[in-house]
């Protein structure tokens, strides 16, 4: 995409307009030049009858005439009178000059002929005077006069095939000035473009007066094109009655709820950081037991409290996420380094069209890198209100800094090098921070990206070195996980070595009542079946968990 969508319309205007303005040209041009050694030449039976050449020659104006007027109405002159006019008259001019041209070339091949020489005819049957060429004939012996040999078209016309030939050119300029050779992309490119564009801010903000503290409203009319308005002003403007939004073209009606939004986003975006906080936060349990309680030994806040901010729900979320950023600027040299940091991390590197929403209250639980499972991810062309119904809980915005923490349920035995100690067999279960965005910021175009990742990648990210022979020891082997079940019984068994193709991770929800995995398969679980993750899939990833388990297990 060019630096803005309108210079992208142009350039893409530009060469489907020169595409479609010299393909009709060369079209004109190659019928010409076929035709021409064939009007010119000399004839091998019979000279071409007037039906014959009223076909040939009105063909030939209309193509000239359609070339002709495609050109004005690539240019915008789109009302018949000019198109039809200038292409009648080429076409005419066309074929006008064809006949001097075809006697010149008929003459020219006569005239390289051993023998040869021109001729004047005397008008046949009204169609004018004519020319031959007169071969092997003797000067001064009357009794060998040679053979006249007639051209195809001797470049006259008679009326009637003149007012044929007009008509064909002004029927082709009337016809198919508006013929496109191919339906144009611009209008879907563009669109595809503007989905993933970043918002202008207070840039979209509409008349006086300027954007104040009171924030923005936003119309919420219905629009003829299929969508809500949106259209921001300033909250402080007041309007008349019956006074119309400059964008739907309908009386003004503000938008009848608000969101209150507050805006947290990571301290840091180093991965080894992020990651060595999670080892420190991870817990492990003897398998068939309940999980613990869930310490945190690092005390490491994951995320930063910003601000607040209060939206109508009819914006979408690339409007929402550029007035998020701009009140950030201020934060970037507050005097709380932690935020100081977060907020010059986020303008420098936030996602400018996606965007994270937790509900409920998670800003209690900051020190966790999934404070909640209640959490949906937004994309650019997404309504708020569509995102978020009216649950009447707090609604949390996290900006995208291309980091995405998963949670991964593992089991291990350790196998310690004395060789009278018994191995410890554990379930596990952390989080693991993976980049769904670019590594660095683009200069150009900062933030316009969506997290994504490659199905590839994740496997290679979430390795886990899970074929590995039973009997090494002072090590820790990967296990299946072991999920806890009350009253079931649980039998793990550390002598079985991993099978040759190592254990599967599948992607599941977790059971509200003790919050552990649900076992049971579906399609497309399984990461081994993912090619790329798109924003449904980084959804569910977030929401539900990965637990590693044995392909050979009945149910697994």
């Amino acid at each position: 995409m060019a630096a803005s969508p309108l210079q992208s319309v142009g350039l893409w205007r530009a060469w489907e307009s020169a595409r479609e303005g010299a393909i009709p040209l060369l079209m004109a041009t190659a019928a010409w030049s076929i035709a021409a050694p064939q009007l010119r030449a000399p004839s091998a039976g019979r000279p071409l009858t007037p039906l014959e050449l009223g076909v040939m020659l009105g063909s030939l104006a209309a193509v000239t005439s359609w070339a002709m007027a495609r050109q004005w109405v690539i240019l915008g002159r789109r009302k018949p009178l000019t198109p039809v006019l200038w292409g009648t008259a080429a076409g005419l001019i066309a074929v006008g000059l064809a006949g001097p041209f075809a006697r010149m070339g008929f003459e020219g091949w006569c005239a390289d002929t051993a023998l040869g020489a021109v001729v004047r005819l005397s008008p046949l049957d009204g169609r004018g005077a004519g020319v031959a060429c007169q071969v092997h004939s003797v000067p001064g012996n009357p009794y060998l006069m040679g053979t006249l040999v007639l051209p195809t078209w001797g470049g006259v016309l008679s009326l009637p095939l003149w007012l044929l030939v007009a008509a064909s050119a002004a029927l082709a300029a009337t016809g198919l000035r508006d013929l496109r050779l191919w339906r144009t992309r611009v209008g879907s490119r563009l669109l595809a473009d503007l989905e993933l564009s970043p918002g202008a801010g207070s840039g979209a903000v509409v008349g006086p007066p300027a954007m104040g503290p009171g924030g923005v409203q936003a119309c919420r009319n219905a629009t003829l094109w299929g969508e809500l308005c949106g259209q921001l002003y300033a909250a402080e403007r007041v309007f008349a009655p019956g006074e119309w939004c400059v964008r739907c073209q309908q009386p003004f009606r503000a938008s009848d709820r608000t969101l209150r939004l507050a805006v947290v986003s990571l301290f840091t975006v180093e991965l080894d950081v992020l990651n060595g906080l999670e080892r420190l936060d991870m817990q492990s349990w003897d398998p068939g037991s309940a999980a613990p309680s869930d310490p945190r030994l690092s005390g490491q806040e994951r995320w930063v409290l910003l601000h607040d901010i209060v939206l109508p729900d009819v914006l979408t979320v690339a409007q929402a996420i550029a007035l998020v950023i701009e009140g950030l600027g201020p934060l970037t040299g507050a005097r709380d380094p932690r935020v100081a940091q977060a907020a010059t991390l986020a303008v420098q590197r936030a996602s400018r069209v996606a965007c994270w929403f937790w509900a409920g209250r998670p800003v209690d639980r900051l020190t966790y890198a999934r404070p909640t499972r209640d959490v949906v991810l937004g994309v650019g062309p997404d309504r708020l209100r569509d995102l978020l119904g009216e649950s009447g809980e707090q609604v949390t915005l996290q900006l995208e800094l291309g980091l995405m923490p998963v949670e991964l349920r593992t089991a291990f035995c350790k196998r310690f090098l004395e060789p009278g100690r018994d191995d410890v067999v554990q379930n596990s279960k952390q989080d693991l921070w993976l980049p769904v965005g670019p590594l660095e910021p683009t200069k150009d175009d900062p933030g316009a990206w969506v997290p994504r990742v490659e199905g590839e990648a994740l496997r290679t990210w979430l390795s886990l070195d899970r074929v590995r022979p039973a009997g090494v020891r002072g090590v820790s082997v990967p296990l299946a996980y072991t999920p806890h079940r009350s009253g079931a019984e649980v039998s793990v068994s550390t002598n079985v070595p991993p099978p040759p193709q190592g254990y599967d991770l599948v992607r599941m929800r977790l059971l509200a009542e003790d919050n552990e995995p649900d076992m049971r398969r579906t399609l497309g679980d399984s990461i081994a079946e993912w090619d790329w993750l798109e924003p449904e899939q980084l959804t569910l990833l977030r929401q539900q968990a990965l637990v590693l388990v044995d392909p050979r297990v009945e149910g697994a």
